[in-house]
């Protein structure tokens, strides 16, 4: 026992000494031969005494197991984190973005918020940098496709009852090509998980990102009349898809959005989209509903239903034109309209669009 313990004292006193001498041999090594070739069979002797110090050390002391080992996994997340960020760039690049990605799909990236622009009297459009590295970056984001958002870990970080982090998806409404930094319109909802936290940041702030998700690969003139049906917040995508359609100019698709409402104060993006149809008066109408009208109201009122759909967008069942419909927003309107999602799948097509004879092929649930 008394025999041991020397022992082991030796091995940890031998260890730094040696240690040192075995880097000393393959830094050598590895920026050039020495004179004379490697000494192997003093790297040999000296690792497995090293390896046993070492062996012993660790086997006695697990507080210094454990620090290692936690070291180690530090060490190989960052490395992985590393990888995938090129990779991603490479991505984008082979995508023709003509810059690198700023997102990783498969890790978190933080963001920091420069402007609070407010939209109307619950919603604001909030600009993320990519950073002083990312200004001639772009997101990565295909369209259609959402970004993952949650707080920073640590101290202050948002979780749900279950103590776990809240995630959300958001979809920009900058432009895809847009360097250095991404803008999302947000709707603050006063019960809601993430968004009151949002709501509360200040410039030099930040978020994690992690995506892009790609929700609906968008290809011009695949179908010859599209309709987009939104409601609220649900209307970002409708706005990332349309404005990438109509900036193609080789796409001739037409396009119908119905956006409904509770009052004419929550429609968002308003000014946005009358200028669009303004602009584009040939492939774009846009049709506002409201729950609650206000005295001289011209547009739809009540909720969005099969016959409003019928009389907004007429289809002849003859026709053989290729149609393609689009819904967005909050669950009990998406299930009235086309049935509830199945978790990341479509789910069966039912509701007022099955009942109009559309088919599950065209009709896609953001």
């Amino acid at each position: 026992m008394a025999t041991a313990a020397r022992f082991l004292s030796s091995a940890r006193l031998a260890r730094p000494t040696l240690s040192a001498n075995v880097a000393r041999q393959s830094r050598t090594y590895a920026t050039g031969p020495a004179a004379g070739g490697p000494n192997y069979g003093l790297i040999l002797s000296l690792a497995g005494v090293t390896g046993i110090g070492a062996y012993a050390y660790l086997q006695y002391n697990p507080a210094a197991k454990a620090e290692i080992s936690a070291k180690a996994h530090e060490l190989e997340a960052k490395a992985e984190r590393k990888v995938k960020g090129v990779q991603s760039e490479v991505d984008a690049a082979d995508q023709g973005t003509g810059s690198y990605a700023a997102l990783i799909k498969d890790s978190w990236t933080p963001f920091t918020l420069t402007k609070v622009a407010p939209y109307n009297h619950n919603s604001s459009i909030y600009t993320f940098s990519f950073g002083e590295d990312g200004q001639d970056k772009v997101s990565g984001a295909e369209v259609a496709s959402a970004l993952l958002v949650r707080s920073l870990q640590g101290e202050g970080e948002v979780k749900d009852d279950k103590g776990k982090p809240v995630i959300r998806p958001y979809t920009p409404v900058s432009s895809n090509e847009q360097k250095g930094s991404i803008d999302l319109l947000i709707k603050e909802y006063k019960d809601g998980k993430l968004t009151p936290f949002i709501s509360s940041l200040q410039p030099g702030q930040q978020l994690l990102f992690k995506g892009p998700i790609l929700k609906f690969k968008y290809e011009p003139n695949q179908f010859d009349r599209g309709l987009a049906v939104a409601g609220g917040s649900g209307i970002t995508p409708m706005y990332q898809l349309i404005t990438h359609s109509l900036n193609i100019p080789d796409d001739k698709t037409k396009w119908t959005l119905v956006f409904s409402n509770v009052t004419e104060k929550d429609i968002l993006l308003r000014k946005e989209w009358d200028n669009l149809a303004k602009q584009h008066p040939d492939r774009l109408e846009v049709k506002y509903v409201l729950d609650k009208a206000p005295w001289g109201w011209k547009g739809e009122t009540g909720f969005v239903t099969a016959a409003t759909i019928s009389k907004l967008f007429p289809r002849s069942a003859d026709s053989s034109e290729k149609v393609r419909a689009f819904v967005c927003g909050p669950p009990p309107q998406v299930k009235s309209l086309a049935g509830p999602k199945d978790g990341p799948r479509q789910g069966e097509l039912q509701g007022a669009f099955k009942e109009l004879g559309y088919t599950a092929e065209e009709v896609f649930k953001f």
